[in-house]
């Protein structure tokens, strides 16, 4: 793959990218995304409390590592779906396999405040209160949806996805993972979220054992700290050699990634459009028909007169 100068920067910046790597001589392959204003602008135009916008930038980078793998044009949803224990009760990324990203949050406030007033940090099981987690492929409208679900456990959606690829896929998977705001001083906070996944490939008669080259990346990749995930300053390369110097890691590619809803005035409009007119009519209220995208907030707004034969 020929990275274009925009990708080669942002990657270099840690900035709204995904990388795949291989650990040389080593039966390891993995992924890394590091996103800054793509994941501020999906998180930011909902006004989430905290807690939530950190689980669902959690989904996000999840969805981010895993899309941009599929070798096909489609989308990867990341789901997860609360129970009555916790505040949240769904999670949903949605990401596409060009890069773009959107996502969105339901919550009950009242059980947030609850689990806020007894931890301040809530893991993701907290919120949740256990239930599932579920990660979709759609390859498009002529092909059939695959949909694989595992159950919520860990402290974090990347021990999630662990479990997941451990129990669908039957592939030994770690994540670490971060998400966190970032303070400028005479500016707003910021979002950011980094990740790392890596994969153990599976033993062969020319690659003999794997397992020792296994754990060896398992424990290298634990001693990465959230700061090095979200840090502006610290490009992809970078922290891969600091964790993986020893042997060795080529960077395979780079894919840019981008917050962008696919909703539009005009896919709602022809939406409505085809209701009966009598049904049309009922939807207005106070002469405008409103309609606001659950994952991007952009709010559309109708009058008569464009529904108008």
């Amino acid at each position: 793959m020929t990275a274009t100068s925009d990708t080669l920067a942002a990657l270099n910046s840690g900035e709204n990218a995904v990388a795949a790597f291989q650990i040389d001589g080593k039966p390891v392959r993995g992924r890394s995304v590091r996103l800054g204003s793509a994941l501020d602008e999906a998180l930011r135009g909902h006004d989430y409390p905290e807690a939530v916008s950190r689980l669902l930038g959690e989904a996000v980078l999840v969805g981010a590592l895993m899309a941009r793998a599929l070798k096909f044009d489609g989308r990867l949803l990341v789901q997860a779906h609360g129970t009555n224990d916790g505040a949240v009760s769904m999670i949903i990324a949605d990401c596409t396999t060009s890069g773009d990203i959107r996502a969105y949050a339901r919550y009950d406030e009242p059980s947030l405040e609850r689990i806020l007033s007894e931890d301040p940090n809530p893991n993701a099981y907290t919120l949740l209160g256990g239930g599932t987690f579920a990660m979709t492929i759609d390859q498009g409208p002529d092909m059939e949806n695959y949909q694989g679900i595992a159950s919520i456990e860990g402290e974090s959606l990347a021990d999630c996805a662990e479990h997941y690829f451990d129990q669908s896929e039957q592939i030994p998977t770690r994540i670490r993972m971060a998400v966190g705001q970032l303070q400028t001083p005479g500016q707003d906070p910021v979002w950011r979220g980094g990740a790392i996944m890596v994969q153990q490939i599976a033993g062969d008669m020319s690659r003999g054992e794997t397992l020792d080259d296994w754990n060896t990346a398992q424990a290298l990749l634990s001693t990465t700290k959230d700061l090095e995930l979200i840090d502006p300053d610290l490009g992809t390369p970078e922290l891969l050699y600091r964790l993986f110097h020893e042997d060795g890691v080529r960077v395979l590619g780079y894919d840019n990634v981008q917050a962008k809803c696919k909703c539009s005035r005009e896919r709602l409009h022809a939406s409505i459009s085809g209701f009966p007119k009598t049904e049309i009519d009922s939807m207005f209220e106070d002469g405008t028909i409103s309609a606001k995208c659950d994952f991007c907030a952009a709010n559309y707004v109708f009058v008569p007169g464009d529904f108008a034969d």
